[in-house]
């Protein structure tokens, strides 16, 4: 399925370069140079055998050298040559599987499926017969791609790629008439294709626009009844000029103002008066629309994309009609400001007017599949809604970080405005979202299990089928050939900063949850190990065989019609819905509260840990229920909790207790938000209940946790220091903007607004729900200098920089990336500096862009990064709750 919806995408890339007219395609390498295939692991960033070489641009190209790769029958790959298919669109193609070259069934016997992660690169020529603007686009199993132009050879371009070929991977190159090599860095997925092949396509025509719309990118609601289900609309665009597209903005064209009116809307963390957008930058333009007058369906209307109230470029936006009753895609907005869909199925019979509120079911989705695509999973719920999020893409992020997010920011807009709803019915219809279902399939049951283990006292149990426990097992993270190179230490540092997605580690969350684990028997997709695993995990928590419902359905794969929908599952359903429309189910007698990162975790049994003591380690806190003169007593016992305390939702039939016994010292119970318990003393538990709110702006707090990927959980703004004593840092800094901004836009439809630090404009208050991304140390970048207070990292006017017990790193390669607090302390910065450009590039590279992509709080990595991978970090590790270095959670090698 996954790979069929990669082809449709595909064809649509084919139809939108068809658009163009032929004489402005170039015709990109009909044969291509080979060289691989070297092994890579499960998202490992920076390793590159070739380095170790001089490089993919320094090496001899299609000579007879041979380089060792453990995918070599005798330990040795070298050149080979394939030829590419050319599409009438002007488009090429290749394909690999190495069968001639690879004996895949013989190392399978060792590492099964893992062992087809490989990459290679493929090198070919082409000429640009005019000077010009050009759209350049590779999608498939490529993350990165070159341009190098044949006469200056230290003339390179680098681009990510659409991997997983969503249709957002255009991207803008400048170019004189001309040769030029093209170099793909080619990347096999053994999620995606379920086999060693590796495939790309790469596209390239010249543009005299200076805008392009992404035409796989419109979003609109439904409208449902005769009314738009929500207002946001979004459509994607591209600055195709050589110049800076000053304050952009999008509304109805005027001839259709009569139809439906607009609003434009940013949600800027910069204070920026205007939108610009840079070269090359993508970008999601947002407007709130209002139908004003009767119309027909379907309804289209024309966008206007204005700059400096001029007109630059339209584009159509069509919206989908269907009846009040059946299934009906909403837009929000997301955490981040921008808009997002989920799909909504509404009960078939009202349920709101009653005092516990409708139910709700969130079905998460599999890799690869659009919620709009998969709505016959489930049958319309008779007192249910049913929320189909999307995670933000139909990969993702796996269904952690922004997809989680997503989830949430879904139903909250489900459950406040219940969209699709006509107005005369939305009292029957309101529904309770802390009263949740959760039910998925593969990625979307790796998703199921997060939810209930991260947010159990949202949930009143779950139906997971055919996922997998943790994305380190599901692709084997010990294959990664840059571990290999590492102390131990480093590698647990690594491993602890993805270790909040484990649901292994976290599955003493779930006991007391009513739970049941489906799967085919002969699943050869997601092993039914992953599935009996989790099953077996928590019945041995539950000192109870039969804690979770084991469906084991003989004879069948991955997915079978009724996975999710027959009449088995159905029952289980309504008997949950039953069993529990009052009242959550009962906490156990005695549970263990588990969170390895405060920052994605909710209560569980009413318990919400707020702080650690060491970051990174796992935190525990064990409840055991007793009664002392009939009245409920709790026996709290802890490990690394420095903070947490006591919500008074969900309402147990059982209540809760008056009183704690917490590690040997007697509490009455007292309530989040007004107070908490906190122990200041690292080795000593001496707990205090506490009405302190304002510890969050002076220590780390959920909000602030990190690790480095969370700079992509808010609203963020990057900006780029102008300060800089060269041109080329300059430009540097400037394009290290541009591709943080395309690549998130790419995989998480987000758009984050770029700026000078020049211009940047603090805001008159200070909000909570900003993140920073400074590029440029605090000499060059003037943002980073007016905040250099909140960095842990000290910068020298050489570019050298001291983090640690450790003295200066002044060698050139050498960067750092890391996140502190901002100026309110409850949302991050992210800085990204290098001693010099290789050291500032090296750093841009080891940002975590994609789940399961091992980043911790700070990175320090040199020139060996590039080859080595995970075995070029100089230093890494976290930061102690008060934004100091945790020595405990950090470590340093030697400076090479």
């Amino acid at each position: 399925m996954v790979f069929k919806n990669l082809i449709l995408i595909l064809l649509i890339y084919i139809l939108f370069i068809s658009n163009v007219k032929s004489n402005n395609i170039i015709s990109l390498p009909s044969n291509f140079d080979i060289i691989g295939p070297f092994p890579i692991g499960e998202r490992e960033q920076g390793l590159d055998t070739l380095q170790a070489y001089g490089g993919i641009f320094n090496i001899p190209r299609a000579d007879k050298t041979l380089y060792p790769s453990e995918l070599g029958n005798a330990s040795l790959v070298g050149w080979v040559n394939a030829p590419s298919t050319t599409s009438a669109s002007g488009g090429v193609t290749l394909s690999l599987d190495w069968m001639t070259i690879v004996n895949w069934s013989f190392l399978q016997q060792i590492w099964g499926w893992n062992i087809w992660l490989w990459y290679a690169y493929a090198v070919g020529d082409f000429n640009v017969p005019t000077t010009g603007t050009y759209v350049v686009t590779c999608t498939g199993t490529t993350l990165v791609y070159y341009i190098q132009s044949s006469s200056n050879k230290n003339l390179i371009y680098e681009f990510s790629s659409d991997f997983y070929a969503y249709g957002t991977g255009q991207q803008i190159i400048d170019l004189n008439s001309g040769a030029y090599k093209l170099y793909v860095r080619m990347q096999s997925s053994t999620r995606l294709t379920q086999s060693p092949v590796g495939f790309f396509t790469c596209t390239m025509s010249q543009t005299q626009t200076d805008i392009l719309v992404l035409p796989t990118e419109t979003l609109v609601s439904d409208v449902v009844g005769g009314n738009l289900a929500s207002p946001f609309a979004a459509i994607t665009v591209i600055n195709s000029g050589n110049q800076v597209l000053t304050n952009v903005s999008l509304k109805v064209s005027d001839s259709y103002n009569h139809l439906v009116q607009s609003k434009f809307i940013r949600n800027s963390a910069s204070g920026a008066s205007q939108l610009d957008l840079l070269p090359g930058q993508k970008f999601v333009l947002q407007v709130e629309l209002n139908i004003v007058t009767e119309y027909k369906c379907p309804l289209y209307i024309e966008l206007d994309i204005m700059s400096q109230d001029n007109f630059v470029a339209a584009t159509n936006l069509t919206m989908n009609c269907t009846q009040w009753g059946e299934p009906f895609l909403f837009t929000f907005l997301d955490f981040d400001g921008s808009v997002q869909y989920a799909m909504a199925a509404p009960p078939t019979s009202p349920c709101g007017l009653n005092s516990q509120k409708c139910g709700l079911i969130v079905a998460t989705h599999g890799a690869g599949v659009e919620a709009s695509t998969w709505l016959n999973a489930l049958p319309l719920q008779e007192t249910l809604w049913i929320i189909y999020p999307t995670g933000r893409r139909s990969w993702g992020y796996d269904w952690m970080s922004s997809s989680r997010l997503n989830i949430f920011y879904g139903i909250d807009y489900l459950a406040n405005n219940l969209p699709g709803v006509p107005s005369n019915l939305k009292s029957s219809y309101q529904l309770d979202s802390n009263r949740i279902l959760a039910i998925g399939h593969s990625m979307g049951s790796f998703g199921c299990w997060s939810l209930m283990a991260h947010y159990g006292d949202l949930v009143i149990g779950g139906a997971c089928a055919s996922g997998f426990v943790k994305l380190q097992h599901y692709i084997f993270y010990n294959t990664d050939p840059g571990l290999a190179f590492v102390d131990p230490v480093i590698q647990g540092l690594l491993m602890a900063s993805i270790a909040e997605h484990d649901l292994d580690l976290y599955s003493t969350n779930l006991v007391g949850l009513p739970l049941m684990t489906r799967y085919g028997e002969n699943d050869t997709n997601v092993n039914p190990w992953h599935s009996r695993r989790m099953a077996r995990m928590i019945c041995e928590l539950s000192q109870n065989e039969t804690a979770v419902g084991i469906s084991a359905v003989p004879n069948q794969g991955h997915w079978f019609n009724g996975i999710l929908s027959d009449s088995f599952m159905l029952n289980y359903y309504d008997s949950l819905v039953n069993q529990y429309e009052i009242y959550h189910p009962p906490i156990p007698k005695t549970i263990t509260v588990t969170t390895n990162n405060p920052a994605s975790s909710g209560s569980r049994a009413n318990i919400l840990i707020l702080q650690t003591i060491v970051t990174a380690r796992v935190a525990r806190i064990q409840v055991t229920q007793m009664y002392e003169n009939n009245e409920l007593v709790w026996i709290v016992n802890t490990q690394n909790v420095r903070r947490f305390g006591f919500t008074p939702t969900p309402v147990r039939e059982a209540g809760l207790p008056v009183k704690i016994i917490l590690d040997n010292q007697v509490f009455s119970t007292v309530f989040l938000p007004d107070q908490h318990f906190c122990r200041l003393d690292k080795w000593l538990p001496d707990w205090n209940a506490t009405t302190d709110t304002t510890w969050p702006t002076y220590e780390r707090s959920p909000a602030t946790y990190g690790p480095m990927r969370a700079i992509f959980e808010k609203p963020f703004t990057i900006i780029y220091g102008t300060n800089t004593t060269t041109a080329s840092t300059a430009s540097l800094l400037k394009w290290g903007a541009v591709y943080i901004a395309n690549f998130f836009n790419t995989y998480g439809r987000g758009s984050p607004e770029i700026i000078a630090d020049v211009d940047f404009i603090p805001t008159g208050s200070c909000n909570a729900n900003q993140n920073y991304i400074l590029l440029g140390n605090t000499y060059q970048n003037f943002v980073a200098n007016k905040f250099e207070s909140q960095l842990p990292v000290i910068f020298n006017s050489d570019n050298s920089f001291s983090i640690g017990p450790v003295q200066a790193y002044n060698q050139n390669g050498v960067g750092i990336s890391y996140i502190a607090p901002n100026q309110c302390g409850q949302g991050l910065i992210l800085n990204v500096a290098g001693v010099d450009d290789s050291g500032f590039n090296n750093a841009l590279h080891a940002i975590p862009q994609r789940s399961g992509v091992v980043a911790p709080d700070f990175m320090v990595v040199g020139n060996e990064w590039g080859w080595k991978g995970a075995g070029g970090i100089i230093s890494t590790g976290f930061w102690d709750p008060s934004w100091n270095l945790a020595i405990e959670s950090s470590y340093f090698s030697l400076q090479t």
